[in-house]
């Protein structure tokens, strides 16, 4: 019987769907472990023990050890050709046969790239995605594993793909690009900056839960619009700012403010609907070393593409603080 696999498009956390698409890739992160073709083993134990040897640099706990060796065991032995390949990216789903063994590709094998664990994909339906409404035999739940890779259900995989008129509707994948240009020209109706702040912290609650807005005017020190203190005492202070283009890019003097509002050991996130200036991530830098204040960015890209990875779990209600109502239409 054949096998199906979900494949995330973020290896080493970049998107890298564009060039899972153009290049007729999938691949996974785990850079800086070398050729893993010199791991495969006669058995399933004996490969999973040298993946885990290879792992040594990242000085993993036990249970992160086994998640990883598992997840490569199955990109670089499971997995056989002429599987299916199932790749959910945003509310769109991608399907191809994987069309090659595994595959190391040095020149990919660093920090800033982190993709040189590779295999060949032959993409279905000319590289048109399905969108979720009209995902058939398959649950959307299905594809929403927190691994990078993992089996699903052959049987349901055959079932869609095998019905191409599915793959002749509209795509939502170039709605994330509008939204985001609508966003940063100020142009979505019910977008304000009172309302993305309300949406930024329906967005991050998913991920910071507990996260609450403060009122932050007149402050005597900085400004934290949200915040949110996590299990182990570590807080998380966020300033927000709506920012159109024609107003240029976020600078040094709002990772100043924010900084202001922090304690020493604090994390700090500044979310932008428009973009980061080079001064603004120098700043931010100059803060850590010299204050141990950690200050990280979410830009208007960033911010849309979590936005459309979790739009299928916002109400109806919610959706309107982002300019959005159901079926993804702008308001």
């Amino acid at each position: 019987m054949g096998k199906a696999w979900v494949v995330r498009p973020k290896p080493h956390g970049i998107d890298r769907m564009e060039e899972f698409l153009d290049k007729n890739i999938v691949a996974i992160g785990w850079p800086c472990i070398g050729d893993l073709s010199d791991r495969i083993r006669d058995s399933d134990e004996a490969t999973r023990d040298a993946i885990k040897k290879a792992l040594d640099p990242y000085n993993l706990s036990l249970r992160a050890l086994g998640q990883a060796a598992g997840i490569i065991f199955r990109f670089v032995k499971g997995m056989e050709q002429d599987n299916y390949v199932v790749v959910p990216y945003w509310d769109n789903v991608y399907f191809g046969h994987v069309d090659s063994s595994y595959r190391y590709i040095g020149a990919m094998d660093n920090i800033e790239d982190g993709y040189p664990h590779q295999r060949n994909v032959r993409w279905l339906h000319e590289k048109r995605a399905l969108p979720r409404h009209m995902l058939q035999g398959l649950s959307w739940n299905s594809l929403k594993g927190r691994q990078t890779v993992f089996g699903i259900d052959y049987d349901a995989v055959c079932e869609t793909v095998k019905k191409p008129h599915l793959f002749t509707s509209q795509s939502n994948s170039d709605l994330k690009s509008e939204y985001l240009d609508r966003l940063q020209r100020g142009s979505l109706h019910n977008v304000n900056p009172t309302t993305f702040e309300a949406a930024v912290c329906e967005l991050l609650s998913k991920y910071y839960p507990g996260l609450t807005r403060l009122s932050t005017r007149n402050s005597p020190r900085g400004d934290t619009d949200l915040w949110v203190k996590l299990p182990g005492d570590v807080v998380v202070r966020i300033q927000v700012k709506n920012f159109y283009s024609d107003q240029g890019d976020l600078g040094a003097c709002v990772v100043q403010q924010l900084a202001e509002s922090m304690d020493p050991g604090d994390n700090g996130i500044i979310v932008t609907s428009g973009c980061v200036g080079q001064d603004a991530c120098r700043k931010a830098e100059e803060l850590w070393t010299t204050e141990r204040k950690k200050i990280g960015f979410i830009d208007g890209k960033k911010f849309a593409e979590i936005l459309f990875e979790n739009i299928g779990d916002i109400s109806d209600e919610t959706l309107a603080i982002f300019g959005l109502v159901r079926r993804l239409d702008m308001i």
